[in-house]
């Protein structure tokens, strides 16, 4: 189980536009399926496939294992990472075909994409986020890999 010192300190929005750069947003935790009485106190809550975040102000109290940092981008936006990330293959590669090289680098297959065969989401196999933010330079570097980027949380724009 990682801690918050774990994460990187920057993240890159995806391999293809290093030039987006996020960074770890001191003062802020995460907490993933908050309980009503801390959703009150968030600074911010983000809805994910996997459920719901609350984004707190200052350190958090205990380690465990549903906590986890919050990125900031260049305007300020905090964004919180799921622990899954996105990988973009050459266009005639299966991304079901490199599912032993993703494990070899403590990755699993989540979901590939039925319209997209050469893309999917991959997960770190203990679920720890900070382990699967820190191996995307080393999923960018397999062989046939077009594009790595993490699954980031962020507030809804209204239109």
């Amino acid at each position: 189980m990682s801690t918050l010192s774990d994460y990187p300190l920057r993240l890159c929005a995806s391999t293809e536009h290093p030039e987006v750069i996020y960074t770890r947003a001191r003062g802020y935790h995460a907490v993933k399926g908050a309980p009503g009485a801390l959703t009150r106190r968030a600074t911010l809550m983000l809805e994910g496939d996997d459920g719901t975040y609350a984004v707190m102000e200052g350190e958090p109290r205990l380690v465990r294992k549903d906590i986890s940092a919050v990125y900031q981008g260049s305007g300020g936006l905090l964004v919180v990472p799921t622990g899954r990330v996105f990988v973009r293959l050459d266009d005639d590669m299966l991304l079901e075909a490199h599912a032993e090289a993703f494990r070899k680098l403590g990755y699993v297959i989540f979901q590939a994409l039925p319209y997209a065969p050469n893309a999917g989401w991959l997960e770190h196999a203990d679920k720890d986020t900070a382990e699967a933010l820190r191996g995307i330079p080393d999923l960018a570097r397999l062989p046939g890999v077009q594009n790595v980027e993490p699954q980031l949380l962020t507030v809804r724009a209204q239109r």
